[in-house]
């Protein structure tokens, strides 16, 4: 089976990018794609056979704001471009589903509907100025109509958790299949129990640090030997991720540190030997990070809602509904240090059994398998 894979940004280094390059190295697939930026991802990605599709919308989209544009361009890139000599083409990333428009048969890897045109709408709508709203409100109505003549076509849909399933039927009208990432829990260990908790994520405004930052400085006030490290990937190419990155650092101050765009071996040693994660993204689809805490032997507390619902489980962490909470299993955990330890060995057994990367490739490959049989 010759697989293509269809996927527009490869230029940060987050968990879409991860499963992107782990069906990519299985498969030995071609990877087709808008951007690709080598420097800002990761360097496995340089022994990955990639193609950049070409544009002639770049010079337009450069007069628009950066998330407009770029998507504006990946979305007419994919919607004409018509693949040779493969078997099956798995898109991920929206828009790449649009591949389909010409392209047969597709399975498409939902790490969500577009967040943009659908569920967090309202909310970022709220977040910009009256000539902002008129521009994307704009540029969405077309991307939902583009978007709703495409995906019905689409011949296998994996969701990649139960909320983004539920946002593909309720946005898409479409059924999914569940099917989880792994993790490669081998790579990650246990360290020491130091004093720092530990957020690593793309910093984006969707990741909600400043719940995480508010509820340390409040546990900090009486616990002033505890420190608090961010690490992730910034989109240089948002004015708007610029933005939320200055004004989370000035909220964190001197109680702890921003590290951006770490090599993996840096951000493993720094699982392995926080106290504890924590992670409060908005409604997330899925959320890596708790499972690669889990993989260190370390407890998660996270926010209630969207993914991490699905994944933090009694024993091996907290779910928490607002600051205070946050605060209180903070407080309990720094106070009880054996438990913690407990709750990391038990988490480490849980991601060991529930999610493995074998498993994952394994049911990728038989409907990818189906489907190129029913073409052949």
């Amino acid at each position: 089976m010759k697989l293509a894979i269809a996927h527009p940004f490869l230029r940060l280094r987050g968990g879409a990018e991860r499963v992107v390059l782990k069906i990519a190295k299985h498969f030995d697939a071609k990877v087709y794609c808008s951007i690709y930026e080598p420097q800002n991802t990761f360097p496995e990605f340089e022994d990955v056979d990639i193609e950049v599709i070409k544009s002639r919308l770049w010079p337009l989209a450069s007069l628009l704001p950066a998330r407009v544009g770029s998507a504006a361009v990946a979305g007419e890139q994919f919607y004409f471009k018509k693949l040779d000599d493969y078997d099956v083409v798995n898109a991920q990333g929206t828009p790449s589903e649009w591949i389909r428009n010409k392209n047969s048969p597709v399975v498409w890897y939902c790490f969500s509907p577009n967040r943009e045109a659908f569920d967090l709408y309202e909310w970022r709508m709220r977040r910009r100025n009256p000539v902002q709203n008129a521009l994307y409100w704009s540029f969405i109505q077309p991307y939902r109509k583009i978007e709703l003549s495409v995906v019905p076509k689409i011949e296998h849909v994996f969701a990649i958790s139960k909320n983004v399933q539920n946002r593909i039927k309720e946005y898409l009208g479409r059924e999914s299949e569940i099917l989880m990432p792994g993790v490669e829990y081998e790579k990650f260990h246990a360290g020491e129990y130091e004093k720092y908790f530990f957020y690593p994520s793309r910093i984006a405004p969707e990741k909600n640090f400043e719940m995480a930052i508010e509820a340390f400085k409040k546990f900090r006030s009486k616990n002033r030997e505890w420190k608090f490290v961010i690490a992730g990937s910034l989109d240089r190419n948002r004015p708007e991720h610029i933005e939320y990155y200055n004004r989370i650092k000035e909220m964190l101050g001197s109680d702890g540190k921003i590290m951006l765009d770490l090599p993996t071996e840096k951000i493993v040693e720094l699982y392995s030997n926080c106290f504890c994660v924590l992670y409060t993204p908005v409604n997330e689809d899925y959320g890596l990070i708790p499972l690669e805490a889990f993989a260190s032997s370390k407890p998660c507390i996270a926010i209630n809602q969207g993914g991490p619902r699905e994944l933090v489980k009694e024993g091996v962490g907290y779910l928490v509904d607002d600051v205070g909470g946050m605060v209180s299993k903070m407080e309990h955990l720094s106070g009880h240090a054996s438990e913690a330890e407990r709750m990391g060995k038990a988490a480490r057994k849980y991601v060991e059994k529930q999610f493995s990367w074998k498993q994952f490739l394994k049911r990728f490959e038989e409907v990818c398998l189906k489907l190129s049989k029913e073409r052949a």
